[in-house]
């Protein structure tokens, strides 16, 4: 149902697609539909979550290809991954503005999966201190990302090198109330 939602709502250009046209284009019935999600707003949902697990999928299949020497260098990398995968999705995302403020469950560990594995990126190449609510402040810096990236999609239709550039800053930024200039990089075997 969520791979019919997707291409309905990207082929109505985010207009309103009604719930029976997504059961009914998947080939599931009313009843079935029903006991899976509670409407059109339980599935976007759900969606939303998807396509942020998939990201979380994208970051982690491929690995910078020299070890950064930096923690900002990592950093600059990562969001200039997102800004691959952003620009890839640019037609689910302009569908789905405003969809992740529920938060349901499903989104919350999907956003959860995602901080682990930038978390677990700086934890590969870094000696990391013990900082506080560090994946309170991986989920910070990853909306900070979100949030520049998606802007620029939704404004522009891509992410252009000034948009990647100015998010790589505010992620850095944001990394560098907690993080020293010189993090120590781990042995790579």
């Amino acid at each position: 149902m969520l791979e019919h939602a997707e291409r309905l709502l990207v082929g109505a250009g985010g207009h309103s697609v009604r719930f029976s046209d997504v059961f009914e284009s998947a080939g599931v019935s009313r009843g079935s539909a029903y006991r899976i999600y509670n409407g059109m707003d339980d599935l976007l949902q759900d969606l939303a979550g998807e396509w942020l697990l998939n990201f979380a999928n994208f970051l982690a299949a491929e690995e910078p290809p020299d070890p950064p020497e930096r923690w900002m260098d990592l950093s600059d990398y990562i969001v200039e991954r997102a800004s691959r995968y952003w620009n890839r999705t640019a037609d689910v995302l302009r569908v789905m503005a405003g969809v992740r403020a529920g938060a349901q469950a499903n989104y919350r560990a999907a956003a959860r999966e995602l901080g682990d594995r930038v978390a677990a990126l700086f934890d590969r190449y870094f000696e990391m201190p013990h900082i506080p609510a560090w994946r309170h402040k991986i989920g910070l810096y990853t909306q900070i990302c979100d949030v520049a990236l998606t802007d620029a999609v939704r404004s522009m239709g891509y992410i252009d090198d000034a948009r990647i550039a100015e998010a790589q800053a505010l992620c850095r930024t944001q990394l560098s109330f907690y993080l020293p200039t010189d993090l120590p990089p781990r042995r790579q075997h």
